[in-house]
């Protein structure tokens, strides 16, 4: 299993949200609609060449972001980063992906 970590800004919640509930990765066992959100605060600098959504070119940018946290498979790592590449519509979107290792252990 592994985990995203997905940034967006608010306004965006309920587009990644039905983004990964339509992509079938939001289950764990008999339960869907499995995701945790942080309110965070996000920084950038768009450097020359950059087109940036938000913000300027050579500015600092602080703003307030959404962190959404959800297990997934292997197989799902790809497809669904694509489907939030697309959703999300930045030019580098903030995905991180974490390997677990909950299986390893029992508890």
């Amino acid at each position: 299993m592994y985990k995203l970590d997905i940034c967006c800004k608010p306004e965006q919640k309920e587009l990644v949200l039905s983004t990964l509930h339509e992509s079938g990765v939001d289950k764990i066992g008999h339960y869907d609609h499995c995701w945790a959100i942080a309110s965070i605060e996000g920084s950038h600098r768009a450097l020359e060449g950059a087109q940036p959504v938000f913000g300027g070119v050579g500015s600092i940018e602080n703003y307030p972001l959404l962190k959404i946290e959800i297990n997934v498979t292997r197989e799902q790592v790809s497809p669904v980063i694509k489907q939030l590449k697309a959703c999300l519509g930045w030019e580098e979107p903030l995905v991180n992906i974490f390997k677990l290792y909950n299986n390893e252990f029992d508890y």
